[in-house]
């Protein structure tokens, strides 16, 4: 008698346990990011990484490489600027690296002013387009830009590239 009435009890207090548990409500996270202002300003190229994107297809081991002083890609640096709520004109200064972004000067812009994930580069006819890879907010502080090579006549992602730059 004295088992059932322990296993009565025990069964009682886990069906209240489990009936008692609700899921938190999800709680904003505060205000509403401007990413767009994050990205705002001089930046500077501190990291250049290659990945082959077959190898790492295929699970072979050789699939990134660090090519930061392959080339003096640390020279390479540029400009975003903005009017406050819109993306303006921008400036690269390619150095003696090479030409992360094809243009020199001209306009840019986002496919999205909340949450962009390509920045556009735009001079006269000539566009060049580079995804973000990552966002300089809160506690990171750097911007990651991604180039991917693609074969011309499949469209086959062949090999990335993702540079690190950091706010000067």
């Amino acid at each position: 008698m004295k088992s059932i009435n322990k296993t009565a009890i025990l069964l009682v207090l886990c069906v209240a346990l489990f009936t008692s548990c609700k899921p938190d409500a999800l709680k904003e996270l505060g205000a509403e990011r401007d990413l767009l202002s994050s990205l705002q300003g001089n930046w500077k190229l501190v990291k250049a990484t290659q990945v082959d994107e077959e190898a790492k297809v295929k699970g072979f081991p050789y699939q990134q490489l660090d090519i930061t002083n392959l080339f003096p890609y640390t020279s390479f640096m540029f400009t975003l600027n903005t009017d406050g709520s819109n993306p303006t004109g921008f400036t690269a200064t390619p150095g003696n690296s090479p030409k992360i972004i094809k243009l020199n000067s001209g306009t840019w812009k986002v496919d999205n002013l909340k949450y962009p994930k390509n920045l556009f580069f735009t001079n006269g006819t000539i566009q060049d387009t580079v995804s973000l890879g990552g966002y300089p907010v809160g506690a990171t502080t750097l911007l990651k830009l991604r180039k991917e090579k693609r074969d011309f006549v499949s469209g086959k992602l062949l090999i990335s590239y993702t540079y690190e730059f950091t706010k000067k």
